[in-house]
């Protein structure tokens, strides 16, 4: 079992490590961590130092994608103020078969960091729905588009990296109906490949969940109900996220300033990202026994994430 913590090598995070004379290096050897998964944004591969220290390669995504997929032009002028802030959006695509190429690029850019394994997520949600929480799109349907979308680019990847699907609690992979597991997976035409099984997003698909005992009782449940399908999940992103009475407080209006600092403030106000502080932690994977562990804790800063992330390393002890 590796254990790794989550990051992205942006400037906010590089400038503070440089600032503050810190090492990434150093400080995977001070967590007694195995290295990091590397959230990876960019369409080419760039100078990176910390290749020797990933182990994991989170690839970029699109939280609101199936318009543009299913060539929706009505849906996605809404959506978009003018037509080059959807192409900032999709990266320059302007249609789908570019698209595939910016996301096969993105891919391109992660495997020059030699990962063990490649993280992609699956869901959809408009910035709208993210309040209103009445998607336009069912499990399924995003589900089918995910697979079509995978198994358009899957020949990029090399067959001995697998490829591990992530649950949300948007309309897609939310890993609370085996059915759907099952679906998706039928539909993937690709051998290596897995679920990273990110406990945050799972405990978010429960407004009910209180403490940390119940949110370890609630995974594992939902674990022990995919049945045969609890071999794929083969990698876990760790964290914590008790977020009914907020969930349970939303009036699922669209808020008159709908920015991205609003929009972000929400998400992060359900996907917590928090570290777990029991023994909880270590019941999820001693029970699951992944091969890669995240640690994916939210920090704002280096400080943040040595404040944090050793709280977390110690439950699960």
């Amino acid at each position: 079992m590796k254990h790794m913590f989550n990051y992205c090598a942006i400037d906010w995070y590089e400038d503070e490590l440089k600032a503050n004379n810190l090492d990434l290096h150093q400080m995977v050897q001070d967590f007694g961590v195995d290295g990091i998964e590397q959230f990876v944004y960019s369409l080419d591969p760039v100078a990176n130092k910390y290749k020797d220290i990933t182990v994991g390669v989170h690839l970029n995504y699109w939280p609101y994608w199936m318009d543009f997929w299913l060539k929706k032009a009505k849906r996605l002028k809404q959506q978009f103020r003018n037509i080059r802030e959807r192409n900032k959006y999709f990266k320059d695509a302007m249609s789908c078969d570019e698209w595939l190429s910016v996301i096969r690029r993105n891919i391109g850019a992660a495997l020059a960091l030699g990962p063990e394994y490649l993280v992609w997520h699956v869901a959809e949600s408009n910035n709208e729905e993210a309040f209103t929480f009445e998607f336009n799109y069912s499990d399924r349907e995003v589900l089918t588009a995910a697979a079509d979308v995978f198994n358009s680019v899957c020949d990029e990847i090399p067959a001995h990296i697998p490829v591990l699907f992530e649950n949300l609690w948007w309309p897609g992979l939310r890993l609370t109906d085996v059915r759907n597991v099952k679906y998706f997976f039928d539909r993937v035409q690709r051998k290596n490949v897995g679920i990273m099984l990110d406990t945050g997003h799972l405990m978010s698909t429960n407004t009910r969940l209180k403490n940390e005992a119940e949110g370890a009782e609630y995974v594992l449940k939902m674990y022990e109900k995919l049945g045969e399908c609890r071999s794929l999940v083969r990698g876990v992103h760790l964290s914590c996220s008790l977020s009914g009475a907020y969930q349970r407080s939303l009036s699922h209006q669209v808020p008159e300033k709908l920015d991205m600092e609003t929009i972000w403030r929400h998400i992060g106000n359900i996907d917590q990202h928090k570290p777990f502080h029991t023994e909880a932690a270590k019941r999820i994977l001693e029970t699951i026994k992944p091969e890669y562990v995240t640690h994916e804790v939210g920090y704002d800063s280096m400080k943040d994430l040595r404040e944090q992330l050793p709280i977390q390393l110690k439950a699960c002890k």
